[in-house]
């Protein structure tokens, strides 16, 4: 029980820091594409999205209950899918409504009530780790898998959350997990991280945009350099992952209470960022140094105030939180 505790103490300082660094990539939505972004969106985005997976996949219970699975995940899904999309339309210009797809940054509950709810099957199945990675390898040249019903990253994102499950329930996987925790010195983590960090700042110098793939919402058709591609990023995202967890510390500190509020963040954090970055900011490669120092700062700390109490108590009620 002691153990249990740790990790969850663990995952939830973890979580606080995931939070900001989605804030941070998401300052910067109306600047794709332009120079020297790619560098932070990578920094912030390479194994954020795939972290939060994999704890969701941590902390979900082998028998899942629909109902509730509708109430804390679907649902608020829908409601801020229509609340973001009504935000989008009023300060971007450009922004093209599709059904198909959730809307700013839903994606991710959408993706987790699919997991959950076909976690008790998928279990089932021998081998469905490895069966899960050469699916999201495989979609890849599959042409209608896309960001409609976000299939790609259903498909991408499922080998990340079935190992998380795995390493909570699976001796095999537990153990490893353990034992890479204990066995890695945090120098050692910190240096790795580093240095996968400068590889890709390599790369992205030498190829401005392969790193974009890393939202794992497109294909690569025919391809075979795009599966090289996602399976580089694949490999970088589990190294740099297993860095992250083993340098965030297993104690309660002041700030540990927040990670349980990441989803209220989450949910808020468009209403937020998508009017600094469509209204008051210009974008990253048109913006002074200034410009781009405080189209980051600004709306990030404005997000900060999200982790509040009387925030967390209103999203309470607005979740049905117990």
């Amino acid at each position: 029980m002691k153990a249990d505790k740790i990790h969850i103490y663990r995952f939830d300082n973890i979580k606080v820091f995931l939070m900001i660094l989605v804030i941070i990539a998401h300052t910067l939505i109306n600047s794709y594409g332009d120079k020297g972004m790619e560098y932070i969106r990578f920094f912030c985005l390479c194994y954020t999205m795939p972290l939060f997976t994999f704890i969701s996949g941590y902390l979900s219970k082998r028998e899942q209950h629909f109902k509730k699975n509708i109430i804390y995940l679907l649902l608020p899904c829908f409601v801020f899918t229509v609340i973001n999309d009504l935000v989008e339309e009023l300060v971007n210009p450009n922004y093209v409504f599709n059904w198909r797809q959730p809307g700013f940054a839903m994606w991710y509950l959408w993706v987790l009530f699919v997991f959950r709810v076909v976690l008790p099957y998928l279990i089932r199945v021998k081998y469905i780790l490895l069966l899960s990675f050469i699916l999201s390898w495989l979609v890849g040249f599959v042409p209608f898998v896309g960001t409609n019903y976000s299939l790609s990253r259903l498909c991408c994102f499922l080998p990340y959350f079935l190992l998380g499950y795995m390493v909570a329930n699976d001796n095999f996987y537990s153990l490893r997990y353990k034992m890479l925790i204990k066995n890695t010195p945090p120098r050692a983590a910190c240096l790795v991280l580093f240095l996968a960090f400068v590889a890709w700042s390599c790369v992205i110098l030498l190829r401005p945009g392969l790193t974009f793939a890393t939202a794992f919402n497109y294909g690569y058709g025919g391809n075979i350099i795009g599966l090289i591609l996602r399976i580089a990023l694949q490999i970088t995202i589990i190294v740099t992952g297993c860095c992250v967890l083993k340098i965030f510390p297993e104690r309660k500190f002041f700030y540990t209470k927040f990670g349980e509020r990441t989803l209220s963040v989450y949910l808020l954090h468009g209403l937020v960022v998508l009017p600094f970055a469509y209204l008051v900011f210009p974008s990253f490669g048109n913006a002074t140094l200034i410009e781009k120092i405080l189209m980051i700062i600004l709306p990030t700390s404005c997000c900060i105030l999200l982790f509040s109490d009387k925030v967390y108590m209103f999203m309470g009620c607005i979740l049905k939180r117990k």
